[in-house]
C-alpha cells in the first residue's frame, strides 16, 4: 500500500509538471479574432463587441450580437483573458450569431499575430514561478508519503492546486474539442479547489482526522459548499454562451475570507498548548493568503510577480512547523533520507574516483574492471557494517536534544535491574521521562486489589483521585492488546476522567510481568503541546519492558530473603 501511495502521488505531481512546465516557456504566434465579451448580468446571454476589419467582422459578426453553438475550445480562443499567450491554430471557428430575432451560422479563421513574449515576462521569472510550484509539490508529496492522513492529503491537494494553469490552458489548444474541454475543466476545478482545500486544512491541522465539535460541523459544511462550488465551476466552463462574469472569482474570494475567519476563530478558542502547535501553521496560512491576494488582485506587474514568488514561504513555513513542532512526525523520515543521501553520495563518489584513477593510470581494461569490482564489493561490505554508525551520527547531529534524551532513557532502563525496590522503579518510570522528554505529565498505575491505583505521578494536580477498575476501558484494552494505546482513540468519558486529574495522557504503555498486566504508565504530550514521535515512544516502551523485568527481580530477591530466613529455622536442632 505504501508503494502504491507513493507511485500515485509522484505520478500526479509528474503529470502536472509535464502539463505545466513546457507551456510556461512557450512563445508561439497568437490568434487574433477581434472579438471581446460585453459586460452583462450573470446568467444573461453572451454578447460581444467586434472590432472593425477584424476576421470576425469580415465574417459578418457585429457588436451586440449574441453568440451560440460555441464549443469550450472556441470559447477560449475568443475570450480567454490571456489571449495574447494562446497557441495559434489555423482551424476555423464555427458559431451561431443571434441578431434581430434570427440566428445565422458564422465561420472564420483567426489571424496569426507575432509572438508576444513569455506569459511570465522573462525566462528567469518563469523559472522562478515554476520553482515555487515544484517546492509546493515536493512538500505536499513528501508529507503524504511520509505520514498519510486526512491533513496531509488536504495539504497535498492544496499544493497541487497552486498549479500555474493559465499557460497550460493556452497551450493545450492543439487538443481536439472534447479533449480540450475535459482538460480545461479538470485544470479549472483543480485551481478552484485551492480555496476550499485550504479552508479544510485550516480546520483539521494539527490533527490527523475529521475534528470534533464546531470544527467537525464546519468541516462537513465546507465539504458540501465545495462540492456545489466545483459543480458551478464545471457549469461555467461548459456553459460557453452564458455570461457568468466573475461569479467563480467571488466565490473563491469568499472561501479565502472564510479561511481567515477560521484561523482567527481557532487561535481564539484554542488552549495554550494547542496554540503552540498551530501557531506556525496559522502564520503560514495567513502569509500564503496575503501573497495570493497580491498575486491575483494587484495590477502592478512587479508587485504581482513578487507576491507569486513569495508564496513559496507558505510550504516552507509548514515544513518548519512539521519538523520543529511535530505537527506531523517526519523526523525519522528526514533522518533516514539524509542517511541514504550520504551513503549514496559516498558510493557514487568513491566508485567515480576509482573509475577515474583506473582509467587514467591503467591501460589494461580487465585489470581496471577487476579493481572496480573489488572496490565496489569492499565498499558495500564496509557501508553495510557502518550503516548504523552513520545513522546514529546523523540522528545525533540533526536532533541532538532528542537524541540525548533517548540515550539517557536507554541508560536509565538498563539501570533498573539494579533497583532496590518498587519505589525506585516507580520514580524512574515517571520522573525520568518527564524531565528528559519535557512531558506535560507522567503517571504510573499498579494493581491494587480489584483496581489499578496511581502510585506515582508528576504533572497531575489530583492524581490520588484516579483509580481504574479492572473492567475499565483502558485496562481491558491494555490487558488484551498487550501494546501501547493512544488515549485519544478511547471514548470521551475516559479522557474526561483523566482531565479531572489535570491533563489527558497521550499514550498508555503496559508493564507486563509473567503475561499479567502488573501495571501501566501513561505519558502526556510535550510541554509545548507537540506530539511524541515514534522514536520517543519506542524509548518509553523499552523503559516499561525493563521495568517489568526489574519488578520481577525485586520480587525474586524478596522471595529469596524470606526463604533464607525460613530454611535455617527449620534446620535448627
Amino acid at each position: 500500500m505504501n508503494a502504491v501511495r507513493a507511485i500515485l502521488v509522484v505520478a500526479c505531481s509528474a503529470l502536472l509538471l509535464a502539463i505545466v512546465a513546457p507551456s510556461m516557456f512557450e512563445n508561439p504566434p497568437w490568434p487574433y479574432s477581434g472579438v471581446s465579451q460585453q459586460d452583462g448580468p450573470i446568467g444573461a446571454r453572451l454578447t460581444v463587441t467586434i472590432e472593425r476589419n477584424s476576421p470576425a467582422y469580415r465574417a459578418g459578426l457585429r457588436t451586440s450580437d449574441a453568440l451560440g453553438c460555441l464549443s469550450a475550445r472556441n470559447n477560449s480562443r475568443l475570450f480567454d483573458v490571456y489571449a495574447p499567450n494562446l497557441l495559434y491554430t489555423p482551424d476555423p471557428i464555427s458559431l451561431c450569431a443571434f441578431r434581430h430575432g434570427t440566428w445565422r451560422n458564422v465561420t472564420f479563421a483567426p489571424t496569426p499575430m507575432p509572438p508576444p513574449g513569455l506569459m511570465y515576462g522573462t525566462l528567469w521569472i518563469a523559472t522562478l514561478r515554476l520553482a515555487v510550484f515544484i517546492i509546493f509539490l515536493i512538500v505536499g508529496s513528501a508529507l503524504v508519503v511520509a505520514r498519510p492522513s486526512l491533513m496531509t492529503w488536504l495539504l497535498f491537494g492544496y499544493c497541487c492546486a497552486n498549479v500555474p494553469w493559465a499557460a497550460a490552458q493556452g497551450m493545450l489548444l492543439w487538443l481536439p474539442g472534447t479533449s480540450y474541454a475535459t482538460a480545461k475543466t479538470l485544470l479549472s476545478v483543480l485551481t478552484y479547489s485551492a480555496g476550499p482545500l485550504l479552508a479544510l486544512f485550516t480546520l483539521v491541522v494539527p490533527e490527523n482526522g475529521v475534528p470534533r465539535g464546531w470544527r467537525g460541523k464546519t468541516f462537513w459544511t465546507v465539504v458540501a459548499l465545495s462540492l456545489g462550488y466545483f459543480g458551478l465551476s464545471v457549469a461555467t466552463d461548459l456553459a460557453t454562451t452564458v455570461n457568468f462574469g466573475p461569479l467563480t472569482s467571488w466565490i473563491d474570494e469568499g472561501f479565502t475570507a472564510l479561511t481567515v475567519l477560521l484561523v482567527v476563530a481557532r487561535l481564539v478558542t484554542m488552549e495554550r498548548p494547542d496554540r503552540a502547535r498551530f501557531g506556525w501553521a496559522a502564520f503560514a496560512i495567513m502569509f500564503g493568503i496575503v501573497c495570493n491576494v497580491v498575486r491575483n488582485d494587484v495590477l502592478n506587474n512587479v508587485i504581482s510577480i513578487a507576491g507569486g514568488v513569495l508564496t513559496v514561504v507558505m510550504p516552507l513555513c509548514l515544513m518548519y512547523a512539521i519538523l520543529r513542532r511535530h505537527v506531523i512526525d517526519v523526523r525519522f523520515v528526514l533522518s533516514r533520507t539524509v542517511v541514504y543521501g550520504i551513503v549514496t553520495t559516498l558510493v557514487v563518489a568513491i566508485i567515480g574516483v576509482v573509475d577515474w584513477a583506473t582509467s587514467a593510470y591503467l591501460s589494461e581494461v580487465r585489470t581496471a574492471l577487476a579493481i572496480d569490482a573489488a572496490v565496489t564489493i569492499a565498499l558495500g561490505l564496509a557501508l553495510h557494517r557502518g550503516y548504523n554508525w552513520i545513522e546514529s551520527a546523523i540522528d545525533a547531529v540533526l536532533f541532538r536534544k532528542k537524541h540525548a534524551a533517548e540515550a539517557y532513557l536507554r541508560r536509565a532502563a538498563r539501570s533498573l535491574l539494579r533497583a532496590d525496590g518498587e519505589e525506585t522503579i516507580d520514580a524512574v518510570l515517571v520522573g525520568d521521562p518527564y524531565e528528559a522528554l519535557d512531558l506535560s505529565m507522567a503517571a504510573l498505575f499498579r494493581a491494587r486489589g480489584n483496581a489499578y491505583a496511581c502510585v506515582a505521578s508528576v504533572g497531575w494536580t489530583s492524581a490520588e483521585t484516579v483509580a481504574l477498575a479492572r473492567g475499565h476501558d483502558l485496562v481491558r484494552f491494555l490487558a488484551v492488546e498487550r501494546a501501547r494505546i493512544a488515549v485519544a482513540d478511547l471514548r470521551a468519558h475516559v479522557r474526561a476522567q483523566f482531565l479531572e486529574a489535570g491533563a489527558v495522557p497521550a499514550v498508555a504503555i503496559p508493564v507486563l510481568c509473567d503475561d499479567e498486566l502488573f501495571g501501566f504508565a501513561v505519558y502526556g504530550l510535550h510541554r509545548d503541546g507537540t506530539q511524541l514521535d515514534p522514536d520517543e515512544i519506542e524509548s518509553l516502551e523499552h523503559l516499561c519492558e525493563m521495568a517489568a523485568q526489574a519488578y520481577t527481580v525485586v520480587e525474586l530477591r524478596r522471595y529469596r530473603g524470606r526463604v533464607s530466613v525460613v530454611v535455617p529455622a527449620l534446620e535448627a536442632p
